[in-house]
């Protein structure tokens, strides 16, 4: 059970620092130099804590999210979809 309990804190974590980054980003001073330093260095420790995450939960399987889940969690999101591959019909373009 100590297992689930670490990804527990591991999790509650990374949704702290993230939410500490939402509200410096949403901040109406704007992002000073100290600022922006403090969110690269969340960013880098979100990061450390999702590769922790990972090798918790390929060391117990039962643990965390599906092999498909994590996969796509690995991958960076840029937030942008990627583009619709478009088949043509080169005869319709004449």
């Amino acid at each position: 059970m100590q297992g689930r309990e670490d990804i527990g804190a591991v999790r509650r974590e990374i949704l702290d620092l993230l939410r500490q980054q939402m509200e410096a980003l949403d901040s109406p001073l704007g992002l000073t130099d100290a600022v922006l330093s403090q969110c690269y260095e969340r960013q880098a420790r979100v990061q450390e804590l999702r590769e922790k995450l990972q090798a918790a939960a390929s060391l117990e399987p039962g643990i965390g999210s599906t092999p498909h889940e994590a996969s796509a969690a690995a991958e960076p999101s840029s937030g942008v979809a990627p583009p619709a591959v478009v088949a043509r019909d080169n005869a319709a373009n004449v």
